[in-house]
């Protein structure tokens, strides 16, 4: 009767082991999916709160492109929620699908502010020289994209 008595305390003490060991990983996974899910939701919180939009008038493509410069300037009027930096670099900026570097970036109306708050419109210029015809801007802000299409002569 006794050794039958420990024979069960044996495979008692073996089945808590067994189950503190599961238990144990399986805390440690549920961590990591928790932490790893609150990143992507400030990810898509950052998201949602981006917004831009491309102001520049497509129908006046001599205040967008200046030959004589090979420069591109475009306005771009922040109309989210999330403040962003006043100089550019939170932008990546294609003119017809090539990424084009940022020459110069500042808010109007307030051409040293360190940002760009909603509400204002930041005045974009990058270096391109462009042939005449039709071109394609587009601008990327975490993950929030506007385009412009216009031509030149």
């Amino acid at each position: 009767m006794a050794s039958v008595s420990i024979s069960e305390l044996i495979l008692f003490i073996a089945a808590l082991t067994v189950a503190l060991g599961v238990s144990t990983t399986l805390m440690s996974n549920v961590q990591e999916i928790s932490q790893s899910m609150g990143e992507k939701g400030d990810g898509v919180a950052a998201t949602i709160e981006t917004d831009v939009e491309i102001i520049s008038d497509p129908g006046s493509p001599s205040a967008i492109y200046d030959d004589s410069t090979d420069n591109v300037t475009i306005l771009i009027k922040n109309t989210g929620q999330k403040t962003l930096a006043a100089d550019g670099t939170g932008l990546d900026v294609l003119v017809d699908g090539e990424y084009a570097t940022v020459a110069n970036a500042t808010v109007v109306g307030a051409p040293d502010a360190a940002a760009w708050r909603s509400g204002d419109v930041l005045r974009v210029t990058v270096a391109r020289p462009l042939d005449a015809g039709p071109h394609r801007i587009t601008i990327h802000a975490n993950r929030d994209t506007a385009t412009l299409r216009f031509r030149t002569d």
